[in-house]
């Protein structure tokens, strides 16, 4: 059996997480009932596989060891896989060559979704952020991707969609020009919106994407004024 567990609540962006999963997986290493433990591809998980399904006798020391339960130990957040669990690079907050910041946009993507039972209505889906070219986050094979970009010293962010990692593995293509930090929460809205418009019943953000192609995306994202935006990418 294995477990996952998210090792950051909804709003504490990577890498403001707490610092002590690492500890949490040495702990449950030497656990007898444990086979193995990982922080997972998605950066913000907790993999443990358990030989028994006694669960509970080696996550509760451990929790209660760091103080208070699950919950205050920000284990019980029921996120993953879902639009707040996502991938965000440290950005120029912390990064000397990124072009711009990354965690203030995750932050204020995971404030805009805070609500579980929409998350888990949108369904499966990964978000990905990076605050340079470089790509530290994996925008471009985020079903979402966020890339930050320099604009005369000003950070706008670039959109990407479609992309994706393992047997289909694909980079995302761009849906139009970046906007402003203060927008991407709401360009992000509007995809997914588009998406719930669009799907097929148990179809998933990229399978929809894939199926309908980049246009209804593109004319819900930019439906709102954008003279301020056409300005800043003339």
């Amino acid at each position: 059996m294995t477990v996952y567990a998210t090792s950051f609540p909804p709003v504490a962006a990577p890498p403001a997480r707490s610092p002590w999963p690492e500890d949490l997986l040495a702990r449950l290493a030497d656990d007898p009932l444990a086979g193995a433990g990982r922080i997972v591809a998605a950066g913000g998980r907790i993999a443990a596989r358990f030989r028994h399904a006694t669960i509970g006798s080696a996550f509760q020391p451990v929790v209660a060891a760091r103080g208070g339960g699950v919950v205050e130990a920000g284990l019980a957040t029921p996120n993953i896989g879902r639009l707040t669990d996502l991938v965000s690079c440290p950005g120029g907050d912390f990064c000397a060559q990124a072009n711009a910041r990354s965690i203030p946009v995750a932050q204020a993507i995971q404030e805009r979704f805070d609500d579980l039972e929409y998350l888990h209505d949108i369904g499966e889906i990964e978000l990905n952020i990076s605050g340079r070219v470089n790509s530290c986050g994996h925008h471009h094979v985020g079903h979402i991707g966020i890339l930050g970009v320099d604009k005369h010293g000003e950070e706008w962010y670039q959109v990407t969609i479609g992309g994706s990692r393992g047997d289909e593995a694909a980079i995302g293509a761009v849906i139009g020009p970046s906007v402003p930090a203060a927008e991407v929460p709401e360009v992000i809205a509007r995809l997914i919106e588009t998406y719930l418009d669009h799907r097929h019943e148990d179809e998933r953000f990229i399978d929809t994407a894939r199926r309908i192609g980049l246009a209804p995306f593109q004319r819900r994202a930019y439906a709102a004024p954008q003279t301020e935006r056409k300005a800043a990418n003339a």
